[in-house]
């Protein structure tokens, strides 16, 4: 009969033969128990010597391939394991029973006591053929069946129970197993669809299968992991799932049933109730404890990207949390040995999805889909600091800073959070460690404060999967740049500049500016992208000019010509020869695709802003990048990152407007005239007329109020009057009649009551 045990076999031939079974056995070949008392299943049953399938083979007739599939061997490395040098089923891999067998009483009563090789199988618990539950023991004596030794007396019928009566040992039970009743399962619900799945992974033609992507990805992986995998999965749902958990997988009657397992001591092969603790490798002995069990593993790891999988397995997490194991984090990988990686990260992306910190997501990875556990040890950020600079590349910082950042959020602070957050992605670090690995002096308040308000944001999962998708682009690729060489070799240097170079750069960019200004600023740029640390990290000498303050350094940036850009890039270079460094000045790693368009990011792309649009707002009188970003409707450090890769040339068409204003402004015109007739704001006229050298004219109130100076004397000095009444009276301001006073050098009366005149 297909699919029929070796045993069950020699069972009907002995039965026709009106013969005890242990003479069919010692006739063809076929050894016996180690012992001759002992109530263990001969070797046989579970896998064939090889003289044992030759001798049965020969007086059998029957194929030796196909009396080899009549046992356990047939399974051995994808369902069980077989312990060769005993010939026993390993009872700690994959859930295998050692001995007995479920059985279907339709499937005895039509094939006349025939038992099924699968049924023997931790993984069956239905019968597919007859929607049925399988039993797991004889209603009459208890005993599971063929849990014991062959019977040595004559053959009983096929298909009744020959296990010893419980009243009477010397009298066998005899019970009639085709009478069982059982549960009836529905045809398409869910226990029957996942037992036909659990039967095409074991009984499939090929070793390997592709049904698990998101658990797996798309490559075929061995059907051995995936049932280890639901094994270890499934004993965990029999430890933690909840009356409404199972509900969702099988009806009332088998849930209770279910729980009636759980609560009561375990049930030895031999009937005896031992009390003792069930670990992931004891296979349940209840059907329908095992059927539901692996229904919910099914399902959990049914899903063909790894986000859907993880949602799935996200109420086993929540009953995890209940229990109060969800911070044991490192506990999932001991649920068993059989565990393989993708379900460690599987679990270890929904634990940490809804309970994880973000240095615990950083740590596991676990916004990837593909989580892992962390490197020891601090290899992994050490090598990564070498790659990475104390502040993060503008590009990627952009998109992950929010566009309405506020409160907490400074764009340097938030560079130096960043960065420090690559190196924890796959490794044991702290804080601590990562800032002393970058070398940055950050305030352990900010640099939480900041951490804290990022992983706040409604976007805190982009913006921390970025994070690890750079960090994974330097693992891969690496970086030409050794931050870490650099910040030892210019980290503690103040000057890198000479500032007669430095003059003779700003004279080709500003020929009618002060030419030794802003060397400080000039120190400081050259520091900031040499070695990838902040600018506040800069040694500045004491005494340096107001101008060279570090507040002055963003418009410093802002007002940047490329001429002095592309000096100060040179003597960078040129340092860097001199140290014997053989690397680019600067360099950032390209922004990934998938980031780039990720619309989901709190940021900016840089290029979403042509630099056209910004240099025509400066050239229209913006002052500052903040000017800038507010007409433009972005950040200012979008405006500083687009302007320091795309430089305005201030020299030929700002040129002509300054030109334009001087000689509007020699010839008389005020400042408020010359923005009507030829544009720019007042403060963006004087600023630029003073650094011409122009001398500035005084605002003069005489041109307005000239011819009422001496009526504002006359009353204030001889008729007395306060500034108030003079002021209602010549129709102007009080501040105005008091400046005439003071511009045409009259005493001032002493405040107060004047005295009566007697």
């Amino acid at each position: 009969m297909n699919g029929e045990a070796l045993d069950s076999w020699l069972e009907v031939v002995a039965c026709r033969s009106r013969a005890p079974l242990t003479h069919i056995t010692e006739a063809l070949g076929l050894s016996g128990p180690a012992s001759r008392h002992s109530s263990a299943r001969p070797p046989w049953t579970t896998a064939l010597a090889d003289g044992e399938v030759e001798h049965l083979a020969m007086a059998s007739g029957i194929d030796r391939d196909l009396l080899l599939a009549m046992t356990l061997a047939r399974w051995h490395g994808r369902a069980l394991f077989i312990d060769w040098d005993r010939r026993r089923v390993d009872k700690k891999r994959l859930w295998g029973r050692a001995c007995g067998s479920r059985y279907c009483p339709e499937c005895l009563r039509e094939s006349g006591g025939r038992w099924q090789l699968s049924w023997r199988l931790s993984f069956t618990f239905a019968c597919t053929r007859h929607h049925l539950l399988l039993v797991d023991a004889c209603p009459s004596c208890g005993e599971i069946p063929r849990s014991r030794n062959i019977y040595s007396g004559t053959a009983l019928a096929p298909g009744v129970c020959p296990s010893k009566s419980r009243n009477a040992p010397s009298v066998r039970c005899g019970y009639n197993l085709g009478e069982v009743d059982t549960p009836q399962l529905e045809a398409d619900g869910p226990i029957l669809l996942a037992q036909q799945k659990l039967t095409g992974l074991v009984e499939g033609e090929t070793p390997n299968t592709t049904d698990f992507a998101g658990v797996y990805g798309s490559n075929p992986v061995p059907i051995v992991r995936v049932l280890a995998d639901l094994k270890t999965l499934a004993s965990r749902v029999l430890a933690h799932a909840q009356d409404d958990d199972f509900a969702r997988w099988g009806p009332t009657d088998l849930v209770r049933r279910c729980n009636s397992y759980r609560e009561a001591p375990l049930t030895t092969y031999r009937g005896r109730r031992e009390a003792h603790t069930r670990g992931s490798w004891v296979a349940p002995t209840d059907a329908a404890a095992t059927g539901l069990a692996l229904t919910a593993a099914l399902d959990s790891l049914n899903g063909a990207e790894p986000d859907t999988v993880i949602d799935r397995i996200a109420w086993l997490t929540d009953r995890l949390q209940e229990r109060g194991e969800s911070a044991a984090h490192c506990d999932i990988g001991k649920w068993s040995a059989e565990i393989s990686p993708d379900l460690v990260t599987i679990v270890l992306g929904a634990v940490h999805r809804s309970q994880g910190r973000r240095a615990v997501r950083l740590h596991y990875r676990t916004t990837t889909g593909r989580p892992q556990r962390p490197a020891k040890g601090l290899a992994v950020p050490r090598a990564r600091a070498q790659k990475v600079p104390a502040s993060l590349w503008d590009n990627w910082a952009l998109q992950m800073m929010p566009r309405n950042a506020g409160g907490n959020l400074r764009w340097t602070t938030v560079q130096q959070a960043l960065a420090i957050s690559v190196l924890q992605v796959g490794a044991w670090i702290n804080l601590p460690q990562a800032q002393q690995l970058l070398g940055t002096d950050l305030s352990r308040k900010t640099l939480s404060r900041t951490l804290e308000t990022l992983h706040a944001h409604e976007a805190s999962v982009e913006i921390l999967r970025a994070v690890t998708t750079l960090a994974d682009v330097l693992d891969q690729s690496g970086s030409p740049i050794d931050y870490a060489r650099r910040r030892e070799v210019f980290g503690q240097r103040r000057e890198f500049i000479d500032p007669e170079e430095w003059a003779r750069i700003r004279r080709l960019a500003r020929p009618v500016h002060d030419a030794r200004a802003y060397v400080q600023q000039a120190n400081r740029w050259i520091y900031q992208r040499l070695t990838g640390n902040p600018i506040r990290q800069f040694p500045s000498p004491p005494g340096s000019d107001p101008l060279d303050t570090v507040k002055k350094y963003p418009q410093f940036t802002f007002e940047l010509d490329p001429v002095e850009i592309d000096g100060l890039v040179k003597i960078g270079r040129k340092l860097l020869s001199a140290e014997g460094i053989v690397e680019p000045f600067t360099w950032e790693p390209d922004v990934p695709y998938a980031v780039a368009v990720n619309a989901k990011l709190p940021g900016v792309v840089r290029e979403s802003i042509h630099h056209s649009k910004v240099h025509d707002v400066i050239l229209e009188g913006a002052l500052s990048a903040s000017a800038v970003a507010r007409k433009l409707q972005t950040s200012p450090a979008h405006v500083r990152c687009i302007l320091d890769r795309q430089p305005l040339n201030r020299r030929s068409p700002l040129a002509q407007r300054n030109e334009k204003w001087r000689q509007l402004y020699l010839d008389g015109l005020s400042v408020a005239q010359i923005s009507q007739v030829a544009g720019g704001s007042r403060t963006r006229i004087l600023k630029e007329l003073r650094r011409m050298g122009v001398e500035i004219r005084s605002r003069a109130p005489e041109r307005v109020y000239g011819h009422l100076i001496q009526e504002v004397i006359h009353r204030y000095s001889h008729l007395g009057e306060s500034l108030q009444n003079i002021a209602d009276a010549a129709g102007m301001c009080r501040a105005t009649v008091r400046n005439i006073l003071m511009r045409e050098g009259v005493p001032r009366r002493p405040c107060g009551r004047r005295p009566q005149e007697t």
